[in-house]
């Protein structure tokens, strides 16, 4: 067997596997799929879109960031998801700028974790970096995220 039809037997068994009778009945996970919708996401809230934004989220979404208090003990601080939103629907166009610089996709059926290092710019000017997850579930309007949680650093990035 040549490099050729071994290849294509291999492309043939991993489509199979994809599109098992556990999946039939709804659109195949897709890791593609997930990618456009977090880069969407960060397009929108970069137009300063809220309602583009919006499209992308799960009712009841929520928005964490992994702290470290003055203390030096770590915390997890929730943003209300409507007070982040209100917050890019004030933002001048461009000003809010997330610049992805690595993405990986995690799935198992109707569920997503997609993993991104970024750094931050507000007004062109460097803010912070850090990491982003993204939790997101396969709906019946596509893929929506459920879930975001951040890391914030000024070092090392």
């Amino acid at each position: 067997m040549n490099m050729k039809s071994l290849l294509a037997l291999i492309l043939i068994f991993i489509m199979f596997i994809q599109l098992s009778p556990a999946q039939s009945g709804s659109a195949v996970p897709n890791e593609t799929a997930v990618e456009e919708v977090v880069l969407s996401f960060f397009n929108a809230m970069r137009d300063s879109d809220s309602s583009a934004m919006e499209a992308y989220l799960a009712n009841d979404a929520t928005l964490h960031t992994v702290v470290v208090s003055e203390e030096g003990k770590m915390m997890l601080r929730q943003t209300e998801i409507e007070a982040f939103k209100n917050s890019v629907a004030q933002s001048e166009a461009g000003s809010l700028d997330e610049q992805l610089t690595s993405l990986t996709v995690h799935m198992d059926g109707n569920l997503s974790t997609a993993w991104m290092d970024y750094n931050f710019y507000y007004n062109g000017e460097f803010s912070h970096c850090g990491v982003n997850t993204m939790n997101l579930m396969q709906t019946e309007e596509g893929w929506k995220i459920f879930s975001i949680v951040d890391t914030r650093r000024t070092e090392g990035c």
